[in-house]
C-alpha cells in the first residue's frame, strides 16, 4: 500500500524550482524552510503539541582540512518528535559549487531515525535531490534521519562558505510533508510548525586566516659633551736685600676635561594589520532546475474532496 502511494505521487507531481542564494543562510537559528512560502490557511502553528526541530550539519573547518578531505558528511537530524511522524518529504538543495555523491541512483542513506521507515528518493536538478519516507504507523524517530556527502570543489580557499537548505515546495494537488500517519489536525499543526518555525538549515565554512600583526622598533641616540676648562694665573713676587735678589714664580697650567654621555632611547611600536575578509560565495545564487518529481506520503498528493 504504501509504495502503490509513493509511486501514485511520483507519476502526478511536478514542482517550480527554487533559487538557492547565499543570503538566504545569512542566520542559522531555527525558522523558515527555504523555498516557496508555507501557506498556513488558517492554521496556527504555535498551538501544535509536537514542535519539532529539522537540522542540518552546520561545520566550519580550516582550508587545511578541506583539501586534505574535501568530501564531507552532512546529515539530516530530528528533534522532538519521537514516535510521531512517519510520512516526510523533504528537498535538500545545496551551493551549485558544491557536488553530491552519488550511488546507483541514491543521494542520501536513512539514518537510525527512519530504520522502521520505507523511502523513496529522486534527483532535483544539478545541485539538489528529493527524499521522502512512509510508514503504516508513526515509526519516525529523533535522531539522524538522513545522511548524504557533499564534495568541496578544489579551488576552496580560507572565507568560504556553501548553504546547504531544506526548501519547501508546493503546487495545488501536492506539497512537501513532515506530518503523522493520520494526517489529522495535529499531525498539519506539526507539519505547520516545522516548515514556518522548525527548520535550521546548515552549511559548510572555511575558516579565514589568523590576524596578523608587525612589529617596529624605533632606536634614538642623543649625546651631550660637557667641557670643564681650569686656568692658573702666574703671579712673580720680586725682592730686593742688599745684593741679592729673590725672585718666586709660581706657574698655572690649564686643564681641560671633555665629559661624553649617551642616552639611548628605545621605542616600539606595534600595528595590528587585519586581512581583509574574503567571500564565500562565488556567485549571486544557486539556480535549481524545476523537476516533475513526486515521492509518497512524503510528497504527497493533496486530496481534493467535494
Amino acid at each position: 500500500m504504501k509504495k502503490n502511494t509513493l509511486k501514485s505521487a511520483f507519476a502526478a507531481l511536478a514542482v517550480s524550482a527554487v533559487a538557492l542564494s547565499a543570503s538566504a543562510v545569512s542566520a542559522f537559528a531555527a525558522g523558515p524552510a527555504a523555498g516557496q512560502e508555507y501557506a498556513l490557511n488558517g492554521l496556527d502553528p504555535s498551538k501544535a503539541a509536537t514542535k519539532p526541530t529539522l537540522t542540518l550539519t552546520q561545520e566550519k573547518i580550516s582550508l587545511a582540512e578541506a583539501k586534505a578531505n574535501p568530501t564531507r558528511k552532512i546529515e539530516l537530524s530530528v528533534k522532538g518528535a519521537d514516535g510521531k511522524y512517519a510520512p516526510t518529504g523533504l528537498h535538500i538543495q545545496f551551493d551549485s559549487r558544491l557536488k553530491v555523491v552519488e550511488e546507483d541512483g541514491f543521494y542520501a542513506e536513512l539514518g537510525a531515525a527512519g530504520k522502521r521507515l520505507s523511502q523513496e528518493q529522486q534527483g532535483d536538478g544539478a545541485n539538489g535531490f528529493f527524499v521522502a519516507t512512509a510508514a503504516s504507523t508513526d515509526a519516525g524517530k529523533d535522531g539522524v534521519l538522513w545522511t548524504f556527502q557533499l564534495t568541496l570543489p578544489s579551488d576552496v580557499k580560507e572565507g568560504d562558505k556553501f548553504p546547504i537548505e531544506i526548501a519547501y515546495k508546493s503546487k495545488p494537488t501536492a506539497e512537501d510533508l513532515f506530518t503523522n500517519g493520520d494526517k489529522d489536525a495535529e499531525g498539519q499543526l506539526m507539519q505547520a510548525w516545522v516548515f514556518t518555525q522548525g527548520i535550521e538549515q546548515g552549511y559548510i565554512e572555511i575558516e579565514q586566516p589568523p590576524t596578523s600583526s608587525s612589529t617596529t622598533t624605533t632606536t634614538t641616540t642623543t649625546t651631550t659633551t660637557t667641557t670643564t676648562t681650569t686656568s692658573t694665573t702666574t703671579t712673580t713676587t720680586t725682592t730686593t736685600s742688599g745684593s741679592s735678589t729673590t725672585s718666586t714664580s709660581t706657574a698655572a697650567g690649564s686643564t681641560n676635561k671633555k665629559t661624553t654621555a649617551k642616552a639611548t632611547t628605545t621605542k616600539k611600536a606595534t600595528t595590528a594589520k587585519k586581512d581583509s575578509p574574503k567571500t564565500g560565495v562565488a556567485g549571486a545564487g544557486v539556480a535549481v532546475a524545476g523537476l516533475a518529481i513526486a515521492v509518497g506520503t512524503a510528497f504527497a498528493l493533496r486530496k481534493k474532496e467535494d
